[in-house]
This record gives C-alpha cells, sequence and structure tokens, in this order.
C-alpha cells in the first residue's frame, strides 16, 4: 500500500503540471513561424500578400483563444484531485472515484479537441507557398519550422498516457482495498474465542 499512495502523490503531481503545460503550450501555440505566415496579413492592412496568410491567422487566432480556455479549465478540474485528497488517501470514497472520473473524461475530451484544433491550423499552414511566404517576409530572420504542430501532438500523448494512469491508479488502489478488507475479514474469523473461566463447585474447606 505504501508503495501504491507514494505513487499517487507522484501520479497527482504530475497531472497537475500536464494540465500547467498544456496552458503554456496555448500561450506559444501562434509564435514561430505561424505568426511570421500571420504577419504577412497584417502587415498589408486586410490585404493578404500570400494566399492564404488570411485564413491561417483568423482561424489560428480563434483556435488559440479556444485552447487557452481549455487549458485553463483544465487547470481547474486538476486541483479537484487535491480537493478530494485523493493524493493522499489511504483508502478512497466515493468523491475520490468522482474527482478520477471528472479529470480522466476532461482529459479525453481536451485531447480530442486538441488534435481537431491543431490538425486544423495544421492544414491550412500547410496550404500557405512556403517560397512565396519566405519572399514576401522582406526580412531575414524568416525560420519555417512546424515545431507547434509537433508540440501539440505530442501533447495529445502525453494527456492520454496520464489519463490511462490515472484509470491504472485507481484499479491499483481498489484491489488493495479489496485485499486489505480480505485479510481483516480473515484475521478477524481464526482470532480465537477466549472461553468463561470454570466456576469450582467444591467447597473450600
Amino acid at each position: 500500500m505504501k508503495t501504491q499512495m507514494r505513487f499517487q502523490k507522484i501520479l497527482m503531481l504530475v497531472t497537475l503540471i500536464v494540465a500547467a503545460l498544456s496552458f503554456v503550450y496555448a500561450l506559444a501555440f501562434c509564435s514561430g513561424t505561424i505568426y511570421q505566415y500571420g504577419t504577412l496579413y497584417l502587415q498589408s492592412s486586410g490585404k493578404e500578400r500570400v494566399s492564404g496568410a488570411a485564413d491561417l491567422f483568423l482561424v489560428s487566432q480563434y483556435d488559440n483563444g479556444i485552447l487557452i480556455t481549455l487549458s485553463i479549465v483544465f487547470i481547474v478540474v486538476t486541483v479537484l484531485h487535491y480537493i478530494a485528497a485523493s493524493q493522499k488517501r489511504r483508502k478512497y470514497y466515493v468523491t475520490n472515484y468522482v474527482a478520477t472520473g471528472i479529470v480522466v473524461l476532461y482529459q479525453i475530451i481536451f485531447a480530442i479537441l486538441l488534435i481537431v484544433y491543431v490538425s486544423e491550423v495544421f492544414s491550412l499552414f500547410n496550404a500557405i507557398d512556403r517560397v512565396a511566404a519566405e519572399e514576401a517576409y522582406l526580412r531575414d530572420d524568416f525560420k519555417y519550422s512546424t515545431i507547434n504542430f509537433i508540440m501539440g501532438y505530442v501533447l495529445v500523448g502525453v494527456v492520454v498516457v496520464n489519463a490511462v494512469a490515472l484509470i491504472l491508479n485507481l484499479v491499483w488502489k481498489i484491489k488493495l482495498m479489496q485485499g486489505e478488507k480480505k485479510l481483516l475479514e480473515g484475521s478477524q474469523v481464526s482470532a480465537p474465542v477466549e472461553s468463561a473461566p470454570e466456576v469450582s463447585t467444591e467447597e473450600v474447606v
């Protein structure tokens, strides 16, 4: 049980860190080449200088706003673990099961939406002519990179793995609780029953 409790404490902290990382990712989502492509729309007074720049800018900004909101909710939902004290309880109660269920469900929803929004922006990103964009940028610091999207898909994998770990931790906890219950019941049954002291009927002379 001690090993499991140590593991659950670390797991709850890792879950909170993953939620925080999702917020950091959302803040940085529109940086790098996505930002540079976006300036090709902004610098032209509303008229894109490269085909697809306007669509990329508008969609990426909109999706980024949603991702920031989702990541904030992710952090708030993860705090439920600490409200229910799931990181330190030897025995889980209804609140612990509910908290774990809500967090896991939200992680799955978050992972699905993250794939949808990242893929949507990535498709618009790939639709832009890289050579034309570099020529239109008119600056020396143009750098082409897809790291924003790679990190997004990596984050999806991390969130899913974390959700699976929470489920396995819950199963582990339930198995240990059932084992302890059986041991307690077995020790109570096998405990010797003290017999009442015999009373002598002989008179003491």
